[in-house]
């Protein structure tokens, strides 16, 4: 007899055994574990389904207590500070203009009374120019500053970034520009509407948007923001250097993913949630990710398998990505240094990612 409990006990070892990865490795674990050796930049990825972490892994020194800068990422937290907003009845209607908001911001530099243009006749195609841009620039929405459709002549990845971050204004070298298409046409990222849709924002709160989101948001869902970066008016930047931990980033994603609710408190509207994942701006391709379809109110769009995925991104490989119909929440987190390789940090990871949802579909 107990001879045959062992041969049974073996058997079920053999069962265990064919179910269970060797060494205790999921496939998705050792897909992590190979992007950590290709990636040096790459410090923490986290693997997140039906509220259980399948894979949790940080590389290169980086730990769970490791703050990060997040880049672009900060515009999808500025998007669930307006969601606050919405659910406190503070935000106003998206279609509200810029300058309604701001009203002093609505005479240009480049329009004051002593120009010397106003003063030749010859020049009257140039002034006129100047006040059609002026008529849009009073037309500019809340809605089209976060559906990165404000249609200024601007090019993220060009010189201008650097006459932006180098203003002692942000807010009006943004509003100065002149305008390539008119709001509301043509989606072209820009870091700068998303910094003039969080002073605007402020405004609306009646605080600085860190200190709005800080109780009515960030505390209650348990995301500690480290640091954020301000501007030279002392506003925190709508589109860029928010910092937290690579578990910040995921409570954010589970707050998403779980229909606004954390903790048993609804800090979010649902119904915001799925306005900010619906299409806003016609996107077929992004260079640094695949199989796009779409942009919404700071909400990245694509495909991955057939599966629809939400996602935040940030320069140099930060990604927050929520599937809902795999019930999954991913993060991954680049360090910002001489071993980042930019932008295709952003394609490696999404094709890791890629890989990762074909084998968790299974």
């Amino acid at each position: 007899m107990g001879r045959m409990q062992r041969v049974v006990g073996l058997i079920v070892l053999l069962l265990l055994g064919s179910t269970h990865p060797a060494n205790g490795q999921t496939p998705t674990d050792r897909l992590v574990r190979e992007a950590g050796k290709q990636i040096p930049s790459l410090a923490a990825f986290i693997v997140e389904r039906h509220d259980s972490v399948r894979c949790q892994e940080y590389f290169h020194g980086a730990t769970s207590q490791t703050p990060f800068n997040v880049k672009s990422m900060t515009k999808t937290f500025v998007s669930s500070i307006a969601g606050a907003a919405r659910l406190r009845g503070l935000l106003p209607d998206l279609d509200t203009p810029f300058l309604t908001i701001m009203p002093e911001y609505g005479i240009p530099d480049r329009l004051a009374k002593n120009v010397w243009f106003h003063e030749s006749p010859e020049d009257s195609e140039a002034l006129a120019d100047l006040r059609e841009d002026d008529s849009l620039r009073k037309l500019l929405s809340l809605r089209q500053l976060m559906q990165m459709q404000a249609g200024f002549r601007y090019h993220e990845f060009g010189p201008i970034i650097d006459e932006y971050c180098s203003a002692s204004d942000p807010v009006r070298f943004m509003i100065d520009l002149p305008f390539e298409t008119e709001p509301g046409d043509t989606f072209n990222y820009c870091t700068g509407a998303a910094h003039m849709f969080g002073v605007a924002l402020s405004r609306c709160v009646k605080t600085d948007i860190r200190t709005f989101a800080d109780t009515a948001l960030f505390i209650p869902a348990g995301i500690h923001v480290v640091r954020w970066a301000t501007d030279p008016e002392g506003r925190s930047l709508g589109g860029s250097e928010l910092w937290c931990t690579a578990t910040d980033a995921l409570r954010l994603g589970e707050l998403y993913l779980h229909h606004g609710v954390a903790g048993g408190r609804q800090l979010l509207p649902s119904e915001w949630i799925d306005e900010s994942w619906q299409k806003h701006a016609e996107l077929a391709h992004w260079d640094v990710a695949p199989h796009v379809n779409g942009y919404g109110y700071y909400w990245w769009r694509r495909q991955s398998h057939g599966h629809q995925v939400y996602f935040a991104s940030g320069y140099g490989g930060q990604l927050l990505c929520v599937i809902p119909d795999l019930d999954m929440v991913i993060v991954t987190i680049c360090t910002l240094g001489k071993n980042n390789r930019g932008r295709s940090e952003l394609r490696r990871l999404h094709d890791v990612i890629d890989r990762i949802v074909a084998t968790e579909r299974k």
